[in-house]
């Protein structure tokens, strides 16, 4: 995934995560979605955010 994608999918998903219990989407969508960036080649640059999007959306699941 090139770089400008793999930003744009972060912060997209770091701005929808917070409303993801009012949204239609299963948990199990917004985890394969995250899933999908940890496993990019530019993950490691972006783990710490990618951590805390896992985090959230744990919490709001539980």
């Amino acid at each position: 995934m090139h770089h400008v994608i793999f930003e744009r999918e972060l912060v997209h998903l770091e701005r929808v995560i917070a409303f993801a219990p009012q949204k239609p989407f299963p948990p199990t969508y917004w985890r394969d979605r995250i899933k999908h960036l940890e496993s990019s080649p530019q993950a490691p640059l972006y783990r710490k955010r990618i951590a805390r999007l896992s985090h959230l959306l744990a919490k709001l699941t539980d």
